[in-house]
């Protein structure tokens, strides 16, 4: 069943705000001064984060990017010199924790959305783990994310994924 207008509004309203808003000492790494302009990849030919099958958030348009398996981090980040040369914008703030996962992934591809073409990928992660301030922030890249960029992260934190925006030509 196709969403309502109003349904359809409200996700792009919350979007619009996601995207404007920041938290506050929430980046667990500094924003950098200028991004250094290098030749990003643009697509990745990978399957979809997750379908859009009934009882799904889809997020179709884009491929998950995690640590490889065997690293096994709960915690984890993107690497520093990365993150300064392809970082767009971020962390915008989202009030859902972890236990609303993956609803802040759904909801951070409409921000990268919202950035057009510039947006290659976003990386998410939770911050005030268990506690009333517990919410995710989602940072935006010009650049596809490769698993070899992560690090492990602080233990005050839960890495939620990087997810690659997906060429038009891919396929589920």
């Amino acid at each position: 069943m196709a969403p309502s207008i109003l349904e359809t509004l409200a996700l792009l309203l919350s979007a619009s705000a996601a995207f404007l808003t920041t938290g506050a000492g929430a980046n667990p790494l500094p924003n950098p001064s200028s991004n250094s302009g290098a030749k990003a990849k643009s697509c990745v030919n990978g399957p979809p984060a997750t379908d859009s099958s009934p009882g799904s958030l889809p997020i179709a348009d884009y491929s998950l990017v995690a640590p490889a398996a065997n690293l096994n981090w709960t915690s984890y980040t993107v690497k520093k010199s990365w993150w300064d040369k392809h970082f767009l914008s971020g962390p915008h703030y989202m009030p859902y924790t972890h236990r609303t996962d993956p609803y802040g992934a759904f909801k951070c591809q409409y921000t990268c959305n919202a950035a057009g073409d510039k947006c290659k990928s976003y990386f998410l992660w939770y911050t005030d783990i268990n506690n009333a301030n517990e919410h995710i922030n989602c940072v935006l890249f010009d650049d596809i994310i490769d698993p070899s960029i992560f690090v492990l992260g602080g233990n005050s934190t839960i890495g939620a994924g990087g997810y690659d925006r997906r060429c038009q030509s891919s396929t589920a």
